[in-house]
């Protein structure tokens, strides 16, 4: 039995590490290039599709900061959102009316989750149940950014 000890302890260690590695982990602080991204959407169809689109770009190292932005009652510019797509999956479109809508649609393609209904008909009180749920989910998911994840509630 002696063997297979250290085989055993070199497989658990293997999976705590890859197991932390599957855990995003933030190298920077994308507050200020997320919130100027927001911004971004409010101004024109082609600053907010631009900006839909970089903020995908930031990947799941982004999702604490776009998180934050949840409740942003703004009115897009364009009630369209073209996702494209890399690596010759299909473009998606999304139709949200105000930023918090857009930054909900950003959310589900960066993290395969959705929370409720995305469209543009949502009452005020669905999308603040909602931002609580995001908000839960990313304090859960990245426990180490919870502050940035709470940081958007009022």
């Amino acid at each position: 039995m002696k063997p297979f000890a250290p085989a055993l302890l070199l497989l658990v260690a293997t999976g705590i590490a890859s197991a932390e590695d599957a855990r995003p982990i933030a190298t920077e602080d994308l507050a200020p290039r997320v919130a100027r991204l927001v911004d971004d959407t409010t101004k024109d169809a082609a600053s907010e599709d631009r900006a839909f689109n970089q903020l995908l770009r930031l990947g799941r190292a982004g999702v604490p900061y776009i998180v934050a932005h949840l409740g942003d009652g703004r009115r897009l510019p364009e009630q369209s959102i073209w996702i494209h797509r890399s690596g010759g999956r299909a473009e998606r479109q999304y139709k949200p009316w105000y930023v918090h809508d857009g930054l909900e649609a950003v959310l589900t393609e960066l993290t395969g989750f959705t929370m409720g209904p995305q469209n543009g008909h949502l009452l005020p009180s669905q999308r603040k149940q909602s931002t609580r749920k995001w908000v839960a989910w990313c304090v859960e998911r990245y426990p180490a950014q919870a502050d940035v994840c709470r940081s958007g509630q009022r």
